[in-house]
């Protein structure tokens, strides 16, 4: 994160208003209140994004710390932090999915923007959705066929 250029004070809200939005607007403002607190102005967009890092981080560590301590057996749902749906997968579906939030996490973080988070969750839950219908699960983890193996009637 860049460091904001000036510091506005809080008489600078009258004054120099408009000031204030464009420093947010390209990136952050810090104003520092008459009893010295620093407050700062950052476009909604990028502190949804932080907050969603955080709270992903929080509950990607809270699955790890599961796996690293389980005994052999299912892990307990609170070990699943708000992710409950991640019971669904194997231990190898467990590791593949911390492996691609690891990245999805690290481009969040650099890019300030929860659209790679969003997706990688979303592609997660859709395939957890699929395999809660025993059907689809079967057709899910079938074997790969090769082309050649479609049987007549």
């Amino acid at each position: 994160m860049t460091v904001a250029p000036t510091i506005f004070q809080a008489s600078d809200l009258n004054q120099k208003g408009r000031a204030i939005l464009d420093a947010a607007r390209a990136g952050w403002a810090r104003l520092r209140d008459k009893d010295g607190v620093s407050l700062i102005m950052l476009p909604e967009e990028r502190v949804d994004a932080l907050l969603k890092v955080v709270n992903v981080v929080a509950n990607l560590l809270t699955i790890e710390r599961a796996l690293a301590q389980r005994q052999e057996g299912q892990l307990d749902l609170a070990s699943f932090g708000e992710w409950t749906w991640l019971r669904l997968f194997d231990k190898e579906d467990l590791a593949e999915f911390i492996q691609e939030m690891h990245e999805a996490v690290i481009v969040a973080a650099r890019e300030q923007s929860a659209a790679l988070l969003d997706e990688t969750l979303r592609r997660w839950r859709v395939t957890a959705d699929v395999l809660q219908d025993p059907v689809r699960r079967e057709i899910l983890l079938a074997p790969d066929s090769e082309p050649g193996d479609v049987k007549e009637g």
